[in-house]
């Protein structure tokens, strides 16, 4: 089914975001990657409040609007604000220039667009972006992991421009980006490299489990950019740290869900990084970097945001 924006109408938009609108600007309304409807305890998010809805089929089916994409955007969103829970709202922080996408992206969309490519667009342009000589985390980055990307691009480019790729094309790229990340063992990588595997699909199929790979590689990069304002020490333990952070997530797991043993006997500095009382000690040091980083973490949200909104614009 071809979803048609606002059921083509411009009196339906205006109708269906004003009242967003207008509880945004009251910061009444908290983003979220899930459609949120109020009745379940917390504040709606802004698809959940501009469908009126949890479920994600009657969401597309009232707004015309890939829920993906929705996702996508209260994801950028999530990552540019503060919420601090109230009792009867939710006060959200953040830059004014980010804050602001709360709506443009609903704005941005024409009635009756088709949005449904809008997804795979945007990741086609992050692709794009790891592939960049210029990328923050390039020596990061195996050449393995290129080759796989570039392959990934590459296909997704024949695919967008009409021809036919083989299913037998796809397994043997599928293969080099499942072998590059599983070989990969820099500390800064793992979620590039988990993108990079878990995006290895046909263009016009990655839009449902999109915003799932996106967000962590998303925090990842945007965690690099405190390593700016670290000493030596203390980029070398953000490393340990997440290392630990991957021992901790590709550890075997047995049929409840437990880990055993723990994946952090092997990597003591990683414990001693991650461990309650390091944590403590570091806490006002690292909200320092926090907020040294913020103005340049800025940037990059907002310079995304702008992405998808040229993305929707040009559906």
């Amino acid at each position: 089914m071809t979803l048609q924006a606002f059921n083509s109408s411009q009196a339906v938009k205006v109708s269906m975001i004003e009242p967003v609108r207008k509880l945004w600007l009251a910061r009444a309304v908290v983003p979220d990657v899930d459609l949120v409807w109020n009745g379940h305890g917390k504040a709606s998010s802004i698809s959940g409040l501009l469908g009126r809805t949890d479920d994600r089929e009657t969401f597309e089916q009232r707004t015309g609007i890939p829920a993906d994409l929705a996702k996508l955007c209260e994801c950028l969103l999530t990552m540019g604000i503060t919420k601090t829970p109230a009792s009867d709202a939710a006060a959200i922080a953040g830059n004014e220039a980010l804050l602001a996408f709360g709506t443009e992206w609903l704005d941005a969309i024409a009635p009756g667009a088709e949005l449904g490519m809008t997804v795979p667009r945007f990741a086609r342009h992050c692709m794009d972006l790891i592939l960049r000589p210029d990328f923050p985390l390039a020596v990061h980055v195996s050449p393995a992991l290129v080759e796989a990307a570039g392959q990934i691009r590459d296909l997704w480019d024949r695919e967008l421009a009409g021809q036919s790729v083989s299913r037998g094309e796809w397994r043997g790229v599928q293969r080099a980006a499942m072998s590059a990340a599983a070989s990969d063992g820099d500390a800064w990588a793992y979620r590039i490299a988990s993108f990079i595997e878990g995006i290895a699909w046909p263009i016009a199929t990655v839009s449902h489990e999109f915003t799932g790979l996106f967000e962590p590689m998303f925090f990842n990069c945007l965690m690099f950019e405190e390593t700016a304002f670290m000493t030596d020490e203390e980029r070398s333990d953000r490393a340990h740290m997440l290392l630990g952070w991957k021992a901790m997530a590709t550890a075997p797991r047995d049929e409840i869900g437990l880990v055993d043993p723990d994946p952090l006997e092997a990597h003591p500095e990683s414990a001693r990084v991650l461990s309650a009382e390091y944590l403590e000690q570091m806490m006002g040091r690292m909200a320092e970097i926090r907020a040294a980083a913020q103005g340049r973490k800025d940037t990059i949200i907002r310079e995304t945001m702008d992405t998808v909104l040229r993305l929707i614009r040009s559906a």
